[in-house]
Order: C-alpha cells, then structure tokens, then sequence
C-alpha cells in the first residue's frame, strides 16, 4: 500500500521540490532559497572513496554524473534479511530472503525535450523466504518482504515493473502524473523506509487500513498542487487491484479508488515538524460485509457484500531536539531522519466498520540519530501499535481475538554512506489464538 502516505513516494518525492521556468527550488528551509541548475530533479554527488560516496558503484570514471547532467539518473537498492521468531507465533524458526529495487529517472526538463516532464521507473525482484507467514501476525512483520503481492506468498519474483509514472508541470505550482503508481511507502520523517531503513513491521512502517483498496501498485492518473513550499495536497484516482506485473487497463472499468492526501510542515520553536491528511474511497467492488447475513447462490453459502468502502488516515511527526542547525533541508519520502537529534511520531487510522476488519488503528513511536559519540549517522527508535479488530460474527467464531498489538525496537547502523546495517527485534501479540511471538532479525541494504 505504499514511496503509505502510501509511496505516494513516486508523486510526493516531487513534493520537495518546485518547478519553476527549468529551475529547481528547495522548500525546505523556506527562508533560504537556493536556485539549482534547470531540471526537475537534484544533481547527486557520486564522487569519493569507497567509504565516503553515496552509491557503491560510485561515479564510474565521471560517466554517471554526465548522464545526470543530461536527464538520465538511476540506483540500484538492494535489502538482504535474515529473521526468526525465537519464542511464540505459529512456529519458531528463521528465514533469509532480499529484494532489490531497479530504479530510472529520465529527467526531459533537464534534456531540454520537455519543460516539466519527468518519467519514473521502478522494477522489483525478490528471492529467498519471510516470516509473515509463519509468524502468527495478522499484519506482516517484514514489510519489504511483503512486496511484490504475488499468488502465492514468498513467491520469487525475477522482475516485476510496479512503477512507471510520467509526472508534467503545467505550473510552479500544479502537476498531473499518469501510469502506474508504486503507493508501497510513507512520508513521515520517522516512519518511512519502506521497511529496510527504519521500522520492519508494517503497522508501523506505513498505514494499513487502506489495505483493502489500495494496492502496492495502482495504475492510476493524479494531481499534485503545491499552493505553498510547506504544503502539497495530492489527488489519485486508480485501480484497486495490484498492477505489479500486467498493464492494470483490463482493471479500468471496476473497482476502482480515490484517495488525498494533504502534507503540511511547520516548525515550533525553530523545530521541524508535519503531519498528513489522507482520506479514501473505493467503489465498483465486492466488499464483504463484517456483519452481514449468509445467502444461497449456487446451492453454496456467500456473505453479502457491499460496492463501496473507505478509510481514513492522519500522521505526524515532530523533531524534539536537534544537535546543530534545524533548519537543513528534510526529505520525508526518503525513509531516514534527516537531521541528527530526537523525535517522535503518531499515526491513527479509522475506517468503514462495514467492510474492513481493521476498522481502528494506533501507532507512536520515538526516533534517535547520532546519539551515539562518533556515530552520528546510526539511527535508532522504539514503537508501539495497536489493531482493533471488527470481528463480526464470523471471526468470533473462529476465536479471533478483538485486538492485536506490537513493539518493535531498531538500530540501524551507517557502514557507510551507501551501506547499512540494521537490527531489528519485535513483540507480537497476534489476533489469532497463539502465544506472543518474540521475533528477532537484522538486515544489509546497500544502494549502487
């Protein structure tokens, strides 16, 4: 579901930056513009040794900044995972599996082609097992294990495309995007990454709720307005089925969905600060309903159903202490904390009672970087989220129970700039009748 606040990371990314004649603008601090060469997209400095460059694959002899200067920019984000539940859940034991990220940009303002245009492109590959399935977690506990959705769970994926968008600038302030949307993310300062950089779990990593009508990729057409440098209200129309690895056309004509979001910053006492707004619609679907009556088709028994749905969700995110100077400029869409110092986080989650069995949902967690001497970039958190789950009649049958929760603590570890290290560890209490699961697990991303 997410660039989660659903990646909305393909469209929001953009959110940093305003289009201006062929000239990129920061937002971030608002008080101090900086003009950048003309495109869309910031120039990335590839240069230095092995353990001081962003990428591992460096600048390769000046070639890839010449591409970038050009229009053609890409990375490669690659996540090993090992993980294993020690005590509790359906069964103990451990998993290893990873995935890998191809990502393009074709930057045509900065070719000179067209003013404002931008394509995007993600493909996806995975390999190697999780374990959501083994856990006893109703929600998955290894986020980035969980994409591409696939039949069968853990199944390999050699290469999907979830994500190729063009994005226009008709404006400084206004842009539409068409294509398929990778909706696998968050913009929340201290709850972004996809599940690799910060938080594993899902609860925590990016909203749920939405779940039922917002797929990992959605082939979809949206709106991007930016009326000020701090807020960015977004408007997506698209499919409510997974379009991973087919077109998603066939998927036009029904269930569909809408969705908004709106993301503001602030600061309070020179500390940065932001929520988002995202508010949900599905309709043209077959959704069951919690409480509904049993009906005859066909000599079998069916639940009744019900065409339309929704959802609601609110994040935020407040710096608390800063070491240095506040007002560097901050990424939400990233999925790191920007700046080195401590803040928290919250997200709440409503949704249609009717329909969706994870009808209220809780999180709150604190984030730390650099408290560590010498360790300025190693980052760190603790979290706690709860699930209210709508049983009706048929799930209480079962011996479902009406609640689940989770804490997670993680340290991530900076190798260097372009490798990673996290360690992970979770508590579970699953809403299926089994004990609490005690799960432990560490990661490597690296970026190319």
């Amino acid at each position: 579901m997410k660039k989660t606040t659903l990646s909305l990371i393909s469209i929001l990314a953009l959110s940093h930056f305003t289009y201006a004649g062929g000239e990129i603008v920061p937002v971030e601090p608002a008080e101090t513009i900086e003009v950048k060469p003309s495109g869309l997209l910031p120039l990335i400095d590839y240069s230095g040794s092995l353990t001081e460059r962003s990428h591992l694959l460096g600048d390769l002899g000046g070639s890839r900044s010449d591409w970038a200067a050009k229009g053609f920019s890409f990375d490669i984000d690659y996540n090993q995972y090992f993980q294993g539940v020690t005590d509790g859940g359906l069964d103990t034991g451990s998993e290893y599996g990873g995935t890998i990220d191809w990502n393009i940009n074709v930057d045509f303002d900065r070719m000179g082609l067209i003013p404002g245009g931008l394509l995007q492109m993600r493909a996806v590959s995975r390999y190697g097992s999780s374990l959501n399935g083994t856990s006893g977690a109703l929600i998955p506990v290894n986020t980035d294990a969980a994409h591409p959705t696939t039949t069968e769970l853990d199944e390999d994926v050699t290469l999907w495309l979830p994500m190729i968008t063009y994005t226009q600038f008709l404006s400084n302030t206004f842009a539409l995007s068409i294509g398929k949307m990778d909706m696998f993310g968050s913009t929340n300062e201290f709850a972004g990454g996809r599940g690799r950089s910060q938080w594993w779990n899902m609860n925590l990593s990016m909203p749920t709720s939405p779940a039922l009508v917002v797929p990992y990729s959605m082939l979809a057409v949206a709106a991007v307005y930016m009326p000020s440098p701090n807020l960015t209200i977004t408007s997506i129309v698209g499919t409510s089925s997974d379009t991973s690895n087919h077109s998603g056309f066939d998927m036009l004509n029904d269930e569909l969905t809408a969705l908004m979001t709106l993301e503001y910053k602030y600061k309070i006492s020179d500390l940065p600060g932001g929520f988002t707004l995202m508010p949900g619609y599905g309709w043209d679907n077959e959704f069951n309903e919690i409480n509904g009556r049993m009906n005859i088709e066909d000599g079998q028994l069916v639940p009744s159903t019900k065409d339309n749905t929704w959802f609601f969700s609110a994040d935020m995110w407040q710096y608390l202490w800063v070491e240095g100077d506040a007002s560097q400029a901050i990424d939400t869409a990233d999925g790191r904390q920007d700046l080195q110092g401590v803040g928290i986080f919250s997200r709440i989650q409503t949704a249609d009672k009717d329909t969706n069995p994870a009808d209220f949902y809780f999180s709150v967690g604190i984030n730390a970087k650099g408290l560590i001497r010498s360790r300025d970039n190693d980052a760190m958190g603790i979290a706690y989220s709860y699930n209210s789950i709508n049983k009706g009649r048929f799930l209480d049958f079962i011996g479902i129970e009406d609640s689940s929760t989770a804490w997670e603590l993680f340290y991530n570890v900076e190798l260097t700039p372009a490798v990673h290290l996290t360690l992970d560890a979770q508590v579970v209490d699953s809403a299926l009748p089994i004990d609490r699961a005690t799960i432990l697990g560490t990661s490597l991303q690296m970026r190319f």
